[in-house]
């Protein structure tokens, strides 16, 4: 991997991490196209330190408020995490061996499409019933929430797809389960990155050190870029559109990858 490839992979991670169209997909995918054949993982991890650092910029005024005036979301986001942790602990040797297999990426594209056109069928249904929405998940909510974000494990499926379109078909408002769904993505992807920090060491060798910060970098720029795009896309109601994008990209990775 070169400097140009490792900066590209960065900003695809930067950018699909929010974007409800599954980052790890498409890293699996573009791994391919440039000839990695072995899954990346300890790249990878530096990859989602850097989204990790976008969201903790982006949102430091909300994180603070965690332990003020907004002491009461801590119940809802620990909750949540129970399932994440529990499917992300059990599963992750499995998983790991699918991130080498594009196909399987496609099938799962497929399946997070089918997520986002629910979610916004429900929310123009709830919007015409004009029926009220709550801003923050109760227990069951949460739990939901945290089990799509389990789910989003699975390479293809979008972490943050599967938690906001699950916040919103369990009656949370949609700019508040876009927060809930970035909020709760601090804990999860620093757990992930704690849990596989042994494999920097086996897969990081000093003279790959100048691409593995590049892409650090250029993700967490790039994420910051998109955190403020999917935020304006979802309040205009148009989720609808990555959902095109998934099937589209499922598609054509079945058939050509």
């Amino acid at each position: 991997m070169n400097l140009l490839e490792a900066v590209v992979l960065g900003a695809v991670q930067g950018v699909t991490e929010f974007f409800p169209v599954s980052s790890s997909g498409h890293l699996v995918i573009f791994q391919h196209l440039f000839g990695m054949k072995e899954p990346q993982l300890a790249f990878d991890i530096f990859l989602h330190i850097g989204t990790l650092a976008s969201v903790l910029i982006f949102f430091r005024h909300d994180i603070t408020a965690l332990f003020g005036r907004d002491r009461k979301l801590l119940a809802p986001l620990a909750i949540a995490s129970v399932p994440t942790f529990i499917i992300g602990f059990f599963f992750k040797d499995t998983v790991e061996r699918l991130f080498g297999a594009p196909s399987f990426v496609g099938y799962m594209l497929i399946v997070t499409s089918a997520w986002l056109f629910a979610a916004s069928l429900y929310e123009r249904n709830r919007a015409r019933a004009e029926k009220n929405t709550n801003s923050w998940p109760g227990m069951a909510a949460s739990l939901l929430v945290g089990t799509a974000q389990g789910v989003a494990v699975l390479p293809g499926i979008s972490r943050s797809g599967a938690t906001i379109a699950t916040g919103i078909m369990s009656g949370m408002e949609k700019s508040s389960a876009c927060r809930f769904s970035f909020l709760l993505s601090v804990p999860a992807v620093a757990g992930a990155s704690i849990l596989k920090l042994h494999k920097i060491g086996a897969g990081l060798t000093a003279a790959d050190a100048p691409q593995f910060i590049a892409g650090g970098i250029a993700s967490a720029l790039f994420g910051i870029a998109s955190i403020k795009f999917l935020l304006r896309i979802v309040s205009g109601g148009k989720l609808y559109l990555f959902g095109i994008y998934c099937f589209l990209a499922g598609l054509i990775t079945i058939i050509l990858v």
